[in-house]
């Protein structure tokens, strides 16, 4: 259930406090292959985790949580596993690029940049959902998609877009506490009904990072696509959670890129 971007794991200070942690815990890196992958074994399971990600968002700012949050969320996977009644709840999506290695993850790709990946909420962190996931719950991959989005429905009765004016063009920003769904929300079958009063649907967005994003009218593309490209390369080359670079419309037929910074 764990596999994020390759790593060449080098005993550096998140390496240690991250080993330091996870002993807390009663747990144990049993090895790391050729690839920097490390490999967690408890009874059946085997999680294969790199530290990229944590490592970069640790440099950026010094904060402990990246890595605690990487800890629970593997607490949490080698735990018991939920029947699915209990734990459909807490089933989202994320995104990774394409070049993101998927094995046996449940997946669906989004435009030729990026695709969705099913995972669970759990302890701040997210834990992905596999194939065998699905067989141990005795459900398929329609009726998950269906639950991710029945649960992003509950995320959006709680998101407020803020609009600011810049020249009588108005672009729009997600607040919500769950800043990690914040590009989420975006693919809930009920954002039109969040956005068709404001700046109407279709509407198009800019998803550097899982925690950030802009949306716009599409009477602003011109304007906007124009004057958002240093700030999505900002975005998306500072983050251990990087996504698209890709100017995104949102319409009836679904997500479609069309055109990348």
């Amino acid at each position: 259930m764990f596999n994020p971007f390759k790593s060449s794991n080098k005993e550096d200070v998140v390496f240690n406090k991250f080993k330091k942690q996870l002993e807390s815990k009663g747990l144990a890196i049993n090895s790391i292959d050729k690839d920097g992958f490390i490999h967690i074994s408890v009874e059946e399971s085997d999680l294969k985790v790199s530290l990229d990600n944590v490592r970069r968002n640790y440099e950026r700012d010094s904060d402990n949580s990246h890595i605690t949050d990487l800890v629970d969320v593997i607490v949490s996977h080698l735990s018991k596993k939920e029947d699915w009644k209990n734990i459909k709840d807490k089933v989202f999506i994320q995104f990774f690029p394409n070049d993101f290695e998927f094995d046996n993850l449940s997946y669906e790709k989004v435009t030729n940049e990026f695709s969705k990946v099913f995972a669970l909420n759990l302890n701040n962190g997210f834990s992905f959902v596999t194939t065998d996931d699905l067989s141990d719950w005795k459900i398929d991959f329609e009726e998950l998609e269906k639950q991710a989005d029945l649960n992003l429905g509950i995320i959006l009765d709680k998101v407020k877009i803020e609009f600011e004016d810049i020249e009588n063009h108005k672009l729009g920003m997600i607040n919500l506490e769950e800043v990690a769904l914040k590009s989420s929300c975006l693919f809930s079958s009920k954002i039109k009904n969040l956005v068709q009063n404001t700046i109407g649907f279709p509407f198009y967005a800019v998803i550097p990072v899982r925690d950030f994003c802009y949306i716009f009218a599409e009477e602003d593309f011109e304007y906007f696509s124009q004057r958002l490209g240093s700030v999505v390369l900002e975005e998306y080359n500072g983050s251990g959670y990087p996504i698209t670079t890709e100017i995104l419309k949102f319409s009836e037929t679904g997500v479609e890129a069309i055109g990348k910074y």
